[in-house]
């Protein structure tokens, strides 16, 4: 049942937000099934300014409660030019690209389409994501009749961090600020409750290296305040996730456990690390009452599915998918997983859940 991806949205598909901008990248969705049977996807868009040769422009948005967007313009000769940033002389970075959200509809079975919106749908504040907000993760919990969208805030001063957003209407979007502080990304919200109380996993990092990124859970008794804190997947010396792993979709509750999608990275080559970084997907079991308990996992030979496709092996980021959404299919056999594609693109496929479950050591 396992099926080659399809390419759903690339950035020839999205119209820029001002007319001196350009599209980047579409990509990294959040995604929820919606009572009619359609799906909508929450998608990342990633735009940047034209540069010019002798000035860097570091979009950020300015708004404190409307989306604004100001330009800083940097001279060029005060900083260098890295893979994914302006580097200044003080070492404090600037990013050329700029990301917000949008609502992308999708057809029942969820491989086509149906409307793509042209406005930003949700976007970062002055004191919320000023430099951007990044790959969305929408958990539907149904007891509770409210979505809870996490997402990466990119912020001059909170640094890299994780921050909520709640909604009864995927419209109206309450934010409640950062739940997981600095360099603490993919933070998924499993559906329910376990034990009385809401869970989370999350990928956590340091300065301080003493181990490889890798898999946390915690609680909370109310969504904004975390705890309990505990790692419960590494990654695994010369396999397919050896140098870091993070959390991809939100958890789904099976027969035989939590199943949960996840990525992982590897170098393209071990002995010449500036080759790059080859990024791939893989699945989780874990325990119905105990999540910290991994039950079973992708084996560490193979990926669950990694880039082959042209679309995942060149683009912003080359040889990257990257899943950040997976939705039953309408017969309950299958699981469309959404991905990002070389950080440029977003595809779908579909496999069997069983396949999933039956593939894991």
């Amino acid at each position: 049942m396992k099926s080659r991806p399809k390419l759903l949205l690339s950035p020839e598909d999205i119209r820029p937000t001002l007319p001196n901008f350009r599209v980047r990248g579409v990509l990294n969705p959040g995604a929820v099934r919606l009572r009619d049977g359609k799906i909508m996807l929450y998608a990342r868009i990633a735009e940047t300014p034209k540069h010019g040769k002798r000035i860097f422009l570091a979009p950020r948005f300015s708004g404190t409660k409307r989306t604004k967007i100001i330009i800083e313009e940097i001279p060029r000769s005060k900083g260098r030019l890295g893979p994914e940033s302006f580097i200044m002389d003080n070492s404090i970075y600037r990013l050329p690209t700029i990301s917000h959200f949008r609502k992308i509809l999708l057809d029942e079975s969820g491989m086509n389409v149906v409307e793509a919106s042209t406005a930003m749908d949700f976007a970062g504040l002055s004191e919320d994501g000023d430099f951007g907000v990044e790959d969305a993760r929408i958990t539907h919990l149904r007891k509770e009749k409210l979505y809870a969208m996490t997402y990466v805030s990119v912020s001059m001063c909170s640094g890299v961090s994780t921050s909520l957003a709640l909604s009864r209407d995927l419209v109206e979007w309450e934010r409640k600020g950062i739940i997981f502080r600095q360099q603490n990304k993919d933070a998924v919200i499993f559906p329910e409750k376990i034990g009385g109380m809401y869970a989370a996993l999350h990928r956590p990092e340091g300065t301080m290296i003493f181990d490889k990124p890798r898999i946390w859970i915690s609680y909370s008794n109310d969504l904004e305040f975390w705890g309990r804190d505990r790692p419960i997947l590494s990654p695994r010396d010369n396999s397919w996730d050896e140098l870091r792993i993070g959390p991809g979709a939100v958890p789904l509750l099976t027969g035989e456990g939590w199943l949960a999608i996840y990525h992982g990275v590897r170098y393209v080559n071990r002995k010449r690390p500036e080759k790059g970084k080859v990024y791939s997907a893989g699945a989780m079991l874990l325990d119905a009452k105990n999540p910290e308990r991994v039950i079973a996992r992708t084996p560490e030979d193979e990926p669950l599915f990694g880039p082959k496709e042209y679309y995942e092996r060149t683009g912003f980021v080359n040889s990257v998918v990257f899943p950040t959404a997976a939705i039953p299919d309408r017969d309950g056999k299958g699981l469309l997983i959404y991905s990002g594609a070389a950080d440029s693109c977003i595809e779908v496929r579909k496999i069997g859940i069983k396949e999933i479950l039956g593939s894991l050591v």
